[in-house]
């Protein structure tokens, strides 16, 4: 703020990875701008499954308060964290149709439906932006001049298609109330578990088949760090603020966890089946992928969330390529396509 008055900031704005209470409670202190959060079809991230205050489950309601407020509403990640539509499932990709691609799908559904402003997209080599800037080609017209296609329609009709397999698969009680009146891992009666994380997994692995992004998430949840001779509190303040929460343990009672929800025995029963589902070693055989955009011959793909991993990806990093991972980085071809647009641009 004092920056702010002396004139040498415009705007204060927060990025989060909260839970979806936290991130309300930030945003009705009407003290920021902007906000950078997860809010996609295939859910929150890190919010899905925590109280929003409003009754609700995720951060959707936050996008909607920030958006009263006119504060600018970044969306964080909608490909990667959004469902790994890079590498698609392959009944992501059925679902969603042949019309528009996963990619085009994340992002038009966070700026058409949920009215976001501004997405951000990762990318190794500068042709992984080709979807993207068609996304953004197709959001500034309501019809694709290729195809006479009827974008919002297209849309929708994808929407439609996700909606049913989820009342299908998960029946339409659960669909609409699986998520709800449930604590937050920061909650004690929890005892750090992320429950509506892990049902969150369940949702997306029985409907959409997407193993590989589940697997990601639940594994940020087993090297969850928790030392059962310290206090909750403690264990709470040090659990890593990336990916909050923690994998299920069956010696932890759930009973007053699951209280309110409206069906505490089916949401335990699940969260049992889902953990199982993740530490197998291999995933069952229905969980297919669509595709994978990912050429990983020039770049360190094909990589897991586990703590070994992160070290040896930072180890790259810091020591420019010759620790941790190594024998990977662009090649000749990657280096001269960048230079060339680089060229473009100065010219």
């Amino acid at each position: 703020k004092d920056l702010q008055r002396d004139g040498k900031i415009k705007h204060i704005g927060f990025s989060t990875h909260g839970t979806s209470e936290q991130i309300m409670n930030l945003i009705n202190t009407e003290d920021f701008s902007y906000i950078n959060i997860h809010e996609h079809y295939f859910g929150s991230y890190h919010g899905t499954g925590t109280p929003d205050t409003l009754g609700g489950q995720g951060n959707l309601a936050c996008v909607k308060r920030a958006l009263e407020l006119d504060m600018g509403v970044f969306l964080i990640s909608p490909v990667d964290k959004g469902g790994k539509l890079h590498r698609p499932s392959k009944d992501c990709v059925s679902l969603i149709g042949k019309e528009i691609t996963p990619i085009a799908f994340a992002l038009l559904y966070g700026w058409k439906i949920n009215k976001i402003h501004t997405a951000s997209i990762g990318i190794a080599r500068p042709s992984d932006l080709d979807e993207a800037l068609y996304a953004a080609r197709l959001m500034m017209t309501t019809t694709d001049e290729s195809n006479n296609r009827n974008i919002d329609n297209v849309l929708q009709k994808s929407i439609h298609h996700l909606n049913e397999r989820a009342i299908d698969k998960l029946g339409e009680e659960w669909v609409q109330k699986g998520l709800l009146n449930i604590p937050s891992f920061l909650d004690e009666s929890t005892d750090g578990i992320a429950i509506g994380h892990i049902l969150w997994l369940y949702n997306l692995l029985v409907c959409y088949g997407m193993y590989e992004f589940c697997r990601d998430r639940y594994t940020s949840l087993v090297y969850q760090k928790w030392d059962k001779n310290k206090s909750f509190q403690n264990n709470a303040d040090a659990m890593s603020r990336g990916n909050m929460g923690r994998s299920y343990d069956k010696s932890i009672d759930l009973t007053k966890a699951l209280a309110n929800h409206y069906n505490p025995s089916l949401a335990l029963k699940r969260i049992q089946q889902t953990h199982e589902w993740m530490t197998m070693k291999e995933p069952l055989s229905e969980w297919k992928k669509g595709y994978n955009l990912t050429v990983w011959e020039e770049m360190p793909g094909e990589l897991d969330a586990t703590p070994a991993t992160m070290t040896r990806v930072m180890l790259q990093v810091l020591t420019g390529g010759r620790m941790g991972i190594v024998g990977t980085g662009p090649g000749e071809s990657i280096k001269k396509e960048a230079t060339q647009i680089r060229e473009k641009i100065l010219s």
